[in-house]
């Protein structure tokens, strides 16, 4: 078998459940190793490294086989499959060639029993995890979890044989107590059988579908959202509770809060049937409310269903943050001036009103940029509210006061026209025509528009028949 592991993200697709039509994806994992054991043989590894045996017979001619899936890899790069499996199945293939269908059973090495780090290369039946080595069929309980027994009813080669359907609800719940993304399973025989994987693409498969987004089978749409910013005055927390297996039957939560994500470390408050929501109140979590400002807080909710038992919950978070963006932020009434003796000169007077957060109170800092108009405008005190801008070209300016506290920033503009004039300044400042006598554009019209008007029009014949003869 393969050492190294192998994941394929198949499809995605829709999900009917609860009640809710939601995407899933679907992934394929590929075994990492495996190894049978012989009690014939106790501290010898069996030379065969491909097949995979059960066998229960007279005396000790007893074979037991370990494979193992390695899913750090997919939950590195998927964090949200961990946990969140909605459906599993174990493929593989294999069967001897003798009459009749053969039977076996699955059963999964607990977490608890941190024995994971098993190689195939030296695996014996002595040493296998979990084993019961004194019996030909049994595991140590405390140490093994039994999820199901199958049947390969075709006894040739090749034959597919995968977890049944109404078994792969135990599959799926003990893949979602794994926690370092090793997991092992341990096949007994049911009967005289022998199974075995003959190598790509007829090696084990384990396929877990997961959810796209958030999990309708847990504690979901939380409120406030995950990673939100509150004010420390928040004083509900509220969420969606899974649907329970068996509809209408009792569904409850513990609600734990604190400020790191360790269940151990916080509060706990537990709740009645079907409430999804817990008031933020000393009594309920007396080491952590009321809320203390900037602050990050983790809260979780488990929940409890009748059949599935007890369903853990997303570690989701929030920050409190009372602090208000700066307010009453002015870049201050727009302006118009013009060159004298080919220089200008402005004065813009930014203003802005804090809350006092956060500390130290006070500390709002200022930035004025230019963000339209000729590049030759220089402003003498960029980080200061007030300021001066000289200017040595005529434009249409616009300029940027940007205030902050350290936290929040409030931006707001002044426009600033430079004319040659004042009467260009006006017009452009203004947006308006100029009168159609105004020949000059100085802003009077007076006897030398007139004049104008007289000499460019003086006996001008447009009498285009006669030429005015």
């Amino acid at each position: 078998m393969k050492k190294a592991s192998f994941f394929r993200i198949m499809l995605f697709l829709t999900l009917a459940l609860a009640g809710s039509v939601w995407a899933v994806g679907i992934v394929e994992v590929r075994g990492v190793q495996g190894k049978a054991t012989d009690w014939r043989t106790p501290d010898t590894v069996m030379g065969n490294t491909t097949q995979l045996m059960t066998r229960s017979a007279s005396g000790n001619d007893c074979k037991k086989s370990w494979l193992q899936f390695d899913l750090t890899e997919l939950y590195a790069q998927n964090p949200s499959i961990q946990g969140n499996i909605l459906d599993a199945k174990l493929t593989f293939y294999g069967a001897k060639s003798e009459t009749g269908s053969k039977s076996y059973v699955v059963s999964g090495l607990n977490d608890s029993a941190n024995l994971e780090n098993w190689v195939a290369s030296q695996l014996t039946w002595n040493n296998a995890p979990g084993n019961d080595i004194n019996h030909g069929t049994a595991l140590i309980p405390s140490l093994t979890t039994n999820l199901y027994s199958a049947t390969i009813p075709v006894p040739v080669l090749n034959v597919m044989s995968e977890t049944p359907e109404g078994s792969r609800a135990a599959l799926t719940n003990f893949l979602n107590t794994d926690t370092d993304g090793k997991i092992t399973f341990i096949f007994t025989a049911g009967s005289t059988t022998y199974l075995w994987n003959v190598g790509q693409p007829l090696e084990p498969i384990l396929t877990l579908t997961y959810p796209l987004g958030q999990n309708l089978l847990k504690a979901h749409a939380p409120v406030p959202a995950d990673d939100a910013d509150v004010e420390s005055s928040l004083s509900v927390l509220s969420w969606t509770n899974p649907e329970p297996n068996v509809p209408g039957q009792p569904i409850y939560c513990d609600v734990y809060l604190g400020t790191e994500p360790n269940r151990l470390l916080m509060d706990k408050v537990t709740l009645g049937n079907n409430i999804s929501s817990v008031a933020l109140t000393a009594a309920n979590f007396p080491r952590f409310v009321p809320l203390t400002n900037f602050t990050r807080y983790y809260w979780v909710v488990d929940c409890y269903d009748q059949t599935k038992g007890k369903i853990d919950g997303e570690m989701w978070t929030f920050y409190t943050n009372d602090n208000q963006p700066p307010y009453n932020v002015s870049a201050g009434a727009d302006q118009a001036t013009w060159l004298v003796n080919g220089t200008a000169l402005v004065t813009l007077t930014g203003t802005a009103q804090d809350d006092g957060l956060p500390i130290p109170p006070g500390q709002l800092s200022y930035l004025w940029e230019r963000t339209a108009g000729p590049t030759t405008a220089v402003i003498n005190s960029p980080n200061t509210a007030g300021t001066t801008v000289s200017f040595t070209e005529t434009g249409d300016y616009t300029f940027r006061l940007t205030v902050s506290d350290s936290l929040e920033t409030v931006t707001d503009t002044v426009r600033v026209v430079v004319g040659a004039t004042s009467c260009a300044a006006s017009h452009v400042f203004y947006n308006q025509p100029y009168n159609a006598a105004d020949v000059n554009q100085d802003c009077i019209v007076d006897l030398t528009d007139l004049q104008t008007l007289i000499v460019n029009n003086w006996l001008v014949c447009d009498n285009t028949l006669e030429a005015c003869n």
